[in-house]
């Protein structure tokens, strides 16, 4: 008999473990909900403009949208849909609502800021 068909065996046979997985954290929302800056402006332009989602986004860590913006494994930023709307919408985080889009400001009374005698806005 040769050598090579009985090999020697040293100590018990290796344990068959599972190996651990990578967890999803519970944070993390479902990837439906989940758009680029691109793609939210899109859905929503009555609303939404470039410019107010990026200063929104640049803007994260104080206006309190911190918990509705992930950063994707490519190094874009995706925003959790329904929490940037309640957020955008002053449902969560916020006290009131923002001001809607329009052209251009209307002033107040005929005079416009100069007939302003302290009146509560």
């Amino acid at each position: 008999m040769s050598r090579r068909s009985n090999p020697k065996i040293f100590g018990p046979p290796p344990i068959q473990a599972e190996l651990p997985m990578l967890a999803v954290p519970p944070s993390l929302p479902p990837t439906a909900e989940l758009v680029t800056k691109g793609q939210l402006v899109a859905r929503h332009p009555h609303l939404l403009s470039v410019n107010r989602v990026t200063w929104a986004l640049r803007c994260r860590a104080v206006n309190g949208l911190s918990a509705a913006v992930f950063d994707s494994p490519c190094g874009e930023l995706l925003i959790h849909e329904p929490s940037f709307l309640a957020w955008f919408l002053g449902l969560s985080g916020r006290a009131k609502p923002r001001a809607g889009r329009r052209a251009g400001r209307r002033l107040r009374g005929p005079m416009g800021i100069e007939n302003n005698r302290g009146e509560p806005c």
